[in-house]
């Protein structure tokens, strides 16, 4: 799938940050899939028109705390933490969002495995994307980059996305559906400071004989001080601070350049203890770059990770939560009403 036309016209307001409005034309030659024209990253046009803007939606663990809190999402991010069903009715995802309009589902099956053609696994992954909703977008091995060396290769990671994608597109052949494969991979990987590279990941037909349809980031704001005396876990003391254009560019221009569709598959933000907006305003700021840049989707990670705790539900004092929290109101004033 291409780097899709885009042009958007967002304009958010809501009492704890300034209305913001922000607008883009993108676009990409299909049959190529290169000549890609698109801003600077970081830049918002001046002109707009509304067609097509970025899907709004999040992962949480937490679904009944975040339903309470912000209500439904346009896209819904989900994971399997292995392969453990059989059918998509069978899934948690179903059971907890059964009127769901899309989802971001991941699966985690060694590559090696699915580029066995005896293993079975190939058949079972057959059944059940016959099963899936026909826009899902499908991940299998998300963060391949944070993974250690013995498990699989990038050459090996590739060719076993080539090989599910093309059982995606034989279903959405039956079927006539929209699925989508994607390759999901951390931030860091699209910039200077990661252990791979991204293009280390992501399959191309010239080298690989094949492709995938989307390119997705974790994307998270650096923590600092986090889980020491000043910051408890979902707070950071706001030195080097991150703005969303420099979380979500290094994604977008690898995306870009490439003539790609790209997405953030997990955002995450922490409260900064000095200023109680500050969470809440990068929200609103992501979600207009995502906009502005042609993204398919971008959901929010309410979760806890390694590292940090980026629920939406921290509110202030510093160290309360709250279904009213300033995050939890914006991220709610973002989605487009059903």
């Amino acid at each position: 799938m291409n780097f899709r036309s885009r042009v958007v016209l967002v304009t958010v307001a809501l009492g704890i940050g300034a209305a913001l409005t922000s607008s883009t034309a993108v676009s990409a030659d299909a049959a190529s899939r290169t000549g890609v024209t698109a801003p600077a990253a970081g830049t918002v046009p001046a002109t707009a028109a509304a067609v097509e803007p970025t899907l709004v939606g999040a992962a949480s663990s937490d679904w009944r705390s975040f339903d309470r809190a912000v209500g439904p999402v346009q896209i819904y991010r989900n994971f399997d933490g292995g392969f453990s069903y059989s059918r998509w009715t069978d899934t948690d995802a179903h059971r907890l969002h059964p009127d769901a309009a899309q989802f971001d589902y991941s699966t985690k099956v060694n590559p090696r495995r699915i580029l066995n053609d005896s293993d079975p696994i190939n058949d079972q992954l057959r059944a059940f994307l016959a099963t899936t909703p026909r826009n899902i977008i499908f991940t299998n091995f998300h963060e391949p980059d944070n993974e250690t060396s013995h498990l699989f290769t990038p050459a090996e990671f590739r060719a076993s996305i080539v090989k599910v994608a093309e059982m995606v597109r034989a279903q959405n052949a039956r079927d006539g559906g929209t699925r989508m494969t994607s390759v999901t991979l951390m931030k860091i990987t699209f910039t200077t400071y990661g252990r791979s590279t991204a293009d280390m990941w992501w399959p191309t037909v010239a080298r690989d004989g094949g492709r995938a349809d989307i390119i997705q980031a974790d994307a998270y704001a650096l923590p600092n001080a986090t889980n020491t005396p000043c910051c408890p876990p979902g707070y950071t003391s706001g030195n080097k601070w991150q703005p969303a254009s420099q979380v979500l560019a290094p994604v977008r221009n690898f995306a870009a350049s490439r003539g790609i569709q790209w997405a953030i598959a997990e955002l995450g933000y922490l409260e900064d203890i000095n200023n109680p907006t500050r969470k809440a305003n990068a929200l609103r700021d992501a979600v207009a770059y995502a906009n502005a840049n042609g993204a398919h989707h971008i959901n929010y990670f309410d979760a806890s990770g390694p590292r940090a705790s980026w629920k939406l539900r921290y509110s202030f004092p510093v160290g309360t939560m709250s279904d009213d929290s300033n995050a939890a109101r914006m991220w709610k004033s973002l989605v487009p009403l059903q």
